[in-house]
């Protein structure tokens, strides 16, 4: 039994290996805006956090002009903002990010969803005001979720919007009591170029 599924699984590989080696593939770059947030319940008056987003990705058809794998990594500026009083507070949060979407190509429109990996590169603290005091890395280094966007392709010019849902709790437990669960969100406006 276990060698039928090895010759299955064998099969498949070999399958995979022929639709990569036959398929055309192309690079490019895209870059644009992040609104971000934090879904923070305990924090007072959330806002979002406007940033940017840049990065470099492959196109791998899989069925010629319908279906295609786009494998990206991304440096994303993301994080929120909120006013405990009088004064607004920003907490930084720099992502670099795996997302690999499944393309369908609809005339001149891609419509793109996959799942997607980040991990934190800034290490930001969160202040306590009612209690004064500042607790130290507060928020986990890895986040996973959804990416979903659109895409109008003109020649080698690509406009797109995107939004990538985190399915992650990053808060720390050392900082939960005063922040409670806390997942990413971020609308992203871009603009690409195939090569």
């Amino acid at each position: 039994m276990q060698n039928k599924y090895k010759n299955i699984a064998f099969l498949m590989l070999l399958m995979f290996t022929s639709i990569l080696s036959e398929a055309q593939i192309k690079f490019g770059v895209r870059a644009g805006l992040n609104a971000s947030n934090v879904s923070f319940g305990n924090l007072p008056n959330r806002r979002e956090r406007f940033g940017f987003h840049a990065g470099v990705f492959t196109n791998v058809m899989l069925m010629p002009e319908f279906i295609s794998l786009q494998p990206e990594i991304n440096y994303s500026v993301q994080g929120l903002a909120f006013k405990p009083s009088n004064d607004k507070i920003t907490i930084n949060m720099n992502y670099v990010s795996l997302l690999l979407p499944i393309v369908f190509k609809v005339s001149s429109f891609d419509i793109q969803v996959g799942p997607f990996a980040s991990y934190l590169l800034s290490s930001p603290d969160y202040t306590v005001y009612n209690e004064n005091k500042i607790i130290a890395d507060a928020f986990k280094k890895l986040d996973a979720g959804l990416t979903a966007g659109l895409v109008y392709n003109r020649e080698k010019l690509m406009f797109g919007i995107r939004y990538n849902q985190g399915f992650v709790n990053i808060s720390k437990d050392n900082v939960q009591p005063f922040l409670g669960n806390g997942k990413n969100a971020v609308g992203q406006v871009s603009v690409g170029y195939r090569f």
